[in-house]
């Protein structure tokens, strides 16, 4: 690593906190989706294009905040982005009226959409391609701890309070909180912003090929996520583990968060065994492995249903310290924070659409074989860059 002692830990923390956060800002909405649609009298056609407001605009706005992160740094980009995300929170809480609701789940998105460009960027500068994915595979298991912690959070705040209002409340106490951190962290280290240097080196290199083949493999990856954790606790709402039987969103809420939780053994172990020569074969093989899962989910009886989703958690958050990482393989250091905002925006705001897609559709299990399609598609992707990689080897750091 470029740094070692306290200062670097301390920002790669605080980085991590960031993340989860973030996550947990995403996860919040299935979290609550059933108390709004009963609050609002509407069904899950309605919450699942809510879920769209919040997610397009998560995964679009990452291409203005990466290009902004380029130019006037990371750490003031992560301080506005949970300032404004604890704002967004409070106009949640205190806008009346389910239109409203959409604007400030709008803005919410706009806000959670600076992080992945701004955070990963920070980390790929502050770290070398050998170290990189393994500080990668800790900043997921943050990530996994946020959108496995915040069903855990929704149902302790609703068994208590039976509001969501109330929840949307302790959220922004906590995005407040990490935004101070950054606050302090821009104003007492001077940001780093690389730029493109007088004589072309191999760090002004990017392999936009592979890059390009890689963006597909996000959108067929963020449609597979999104059409998941939309509905996830509805869908684990009757599910049945070593029999206790679950009801309702609380119960839905908790076997969620159980089974989330396992992302963390998944992003930890990828993180071990990622190595930069071999990144494009691993993604392929962690995209495939989530196909029988998802097909699983589609015909799983209630005493199944947990353990599909179990599984596909740890597979399927395996692929992103070995998909950032190949992010930093493909692009150079002066458009990092851009190309780290492209693949976000791609991922995300294509993946959106599965959330509106899926509440649409009447039986949502059957919902799952089109999500097991874009699993499959992934693969194929990988599978190319693969191939590209053994006849093209990189030119970049």
């Amino acid at each position: 690593m470029k740094r070692v002692g306290s200062t670097f830990l301390v920002l790669v923390l605080a980085v991590c906190a960031a993340h989860a956060m973030v996550h947990v800002l995403e996860g919040s909405l299935p979290c609550v989706e059933q108390s709004i649609a009963t609050q609002y009298d509407v069904g899950p056609a309605t919450t699942g294009w809510l879920q769209t407001v919040w997610r397009f605009p998560w995964g679009v706005g990452a291409l203005i905040a990466g290009w902004l992160v380029d130019h006037i740094g990371a750490k003031r980009m992560l301080a506005l982005y949970l300032i404004g995300g604890g704002v967004t929170c409070l106009m949640a809480i205190s806008l009346p009226g389910l239109s409203m609701l959409f604007v400030s789940m709008f803005f919410m998105g706009v806000m959670g959409s600076i992080y992945h460009p701004a955070g990963l960027a920070l980390l790929s500068h502050e770290t070398t391609p050998q170290t990189l994915p393994k500080v990668l595979g800790w900043h997921g298991v943050f990530g996994s701890l946020g959108i496995g912690g915040v069903p855990l959070i929704a149902a302790a705040v609703l068994s208590l309070t039976h509001s969501w209002q109330v929840f949307y409340g302790v959220l922004a106490a906590m995005s407040f909180s990490i935004g101070a951190v950054f606050v302090y962290l821009t104003l007492q280290s001077p940001e780093r912003v690389f730029t493109r240097s007088g004589q072309p080196t191999a760090e002004d290199q990017g392999q936009w090929g592979s890059f390009g083949v890689l963006l597909v493999i996000s959108s067929c990856i963020g449609l597979s996520y999104h059409g998941v954790m939309s509905f996830l606790p509805r869908f684990l709402s009757d599910a049945q583990v070593l029999g206790f039987h679950t009801e309702g969103e609380i119960g839905g809420n908790v076997l969620a968060a159980s089974s989330l939780i396992l992302g963390c053994f998944g992003q930890f172990m990828a993180g071990q065994i990622a190595k930069p020569h071999r990144l494009e074969l691993q993604l392929t093989i962690i995209c495939a492995g989530t196909i029988p899962f998802l097909i699983g989910m589609s015909f799983a009886s209630p005493e199944w249903k947990w353990w599909c989703v179990a599984a596909w958690v740890m597979t399927f958050f395996m692929h992103q310290p070995v998909f950032n990482s190949l992010i930093a393989k493909y692009t150079p250091r002066s458009r990092r924070s851009l190309c780290y905002g492209v693949s976000f925006a791609m991922g995300n705001g294509i993946g959106a659409l599965a959330a509106g897609l899926v509440g649409e559709n009447s039986d949502l299990q059957s919902a799952y074989l089109g999500l097991a399609g874009c699993a499959l598609a992934a693969t194929v992707g990988g599978l190319i860059l693969w191939i590209r990689t053994a006849r093209t080897p990189p030119i970049g750091p």
